[in-house]
């Protein structure tokens, strides 16, 4: 099913940076030829599976990386963007995009049982939906600044609202903007400890923080991040040139500042999605093929 592509680290060696991950091999994958299966939008803990969607985040297909196979979970508009899945892999939470009867956009929550593949309604269609998240099989959703938890959920949330971050922290949220009220924020989640903030600030670039706004670090212009430990960031340097994305790299960042690029100029590389557990970073290029990076700490 795998094609591998064995790269050497040229790049670490040339550019004489500190080494974040020690890579293995990068290796594309194939997909299925439908136009959901051009973006990862998250990989499963165990690193046993992909969820692929459109690259305008439509639909999840959940490709088996063990056997190859492939199954379309759901067509929903949205589906991709944010995508959750539990530490065991069995659930997998997404939002889907509809709209009311005066074409406003709605978003609401669905979860699905991998095992069974039944899907449940976690928030119903909203216009003041923010966010949801997982822990373990507890499940929480935000909607106009209220938290629904289902099960034992205890970790802080980061949600969003027109732009600006809510932080939700034992039941209470509060709009989170250590950067200024006057900024954008996206691309916001909380460290696997539950101690920081990882967000993106139009016009800034990337930044975390502790859950009261101290310690703030940044991380530069390093866009669509995703925590791959408590100290380690997974993200993509990326250009354009006003219409599209012209060049992008992977890019793995610590806190004390080290840097390492992990992806060459000979692709676009977008959107990582990463399993610290199984030492995989899995990211799509523009021109929508797959690829998975081995690597170890």
């Amino acid at each position: 099913m795998k094609k591998s592509i064995l790269l050497l680290f040229i790049l670490l060696a040339a550019t004489a940076s500190a080494q974040v991950l020690k890579v293995q091999s990068i290796e594309k994958i194939a997909t299925p030829s439908s136009e959901m299966a051009k973006q990862v939008a998250s990989i499963s803990p165990g690193g046993d599976y992909l969820l692929l969607c459109s690259q305008s985040q439509e639909g999840l297909i959940k490709l088996d990386l063990v056997t190859g196979e492939s199954k379309t979970l759901t067509t929903a508009r949205g589906a991709g963007f944010g995508t959750k899945i539990s530490d065991d892999g069995n659930t997998v939470a997404f939002q889907e995009v509809t709209f009311n009867q005066d074409r406003l956009l709605m978003r609401g929550v669905k979860t699905i049982d991998m095992k069974s593949g039944s899907t449940q309604t976690l928030l119903q269609p909203t216009r003041d939906f923010q966010g949801f998240d997982l822990q373990h099989n507890a499940m929480a959703t935000v909607s106009n600044h209220q938290v629904n938890i289902k099960g034992a959920f205890t970790r802080p949330i980061v949600s969003n609202n027109n732009l600006k971050l809510m932080l939700t922290v034992d039941g209470t949220t509060r709009q989170f903007t250590p950067n200024g009220d006057q900024f954008n924020y996206i691309w916001a989640s909380i460290s696997p400890n539950g101690n920081r903030v990882l967000y993106y600030v139009s016009e800034l670039g990337c930044f975390s923080c502790k859950l009261d706004g101290s310690d703030m670090v940044k991380l530069g212009e390093l866009s669509a991040p995703q925590w791959l430990d408590d100290n380690t960031v997974v993200g993509m340097c990326d250009y354009d040139n006003g219409i599209t994305i012209t060049a992008s790299t992977i890019v793995a960042k610590s806190l004390d500042g080290t840097e390492q690029t992990l992806t060459g100029d000979d692709m676009i590389a977008l959107f990582p999605q990463v399993s610290n557990k199984a030492g995989k970073i899995a990211f799509s290029t523009i021109n929508g093929e797959i690829y998975i990076i081995n690597f170890t700490k």
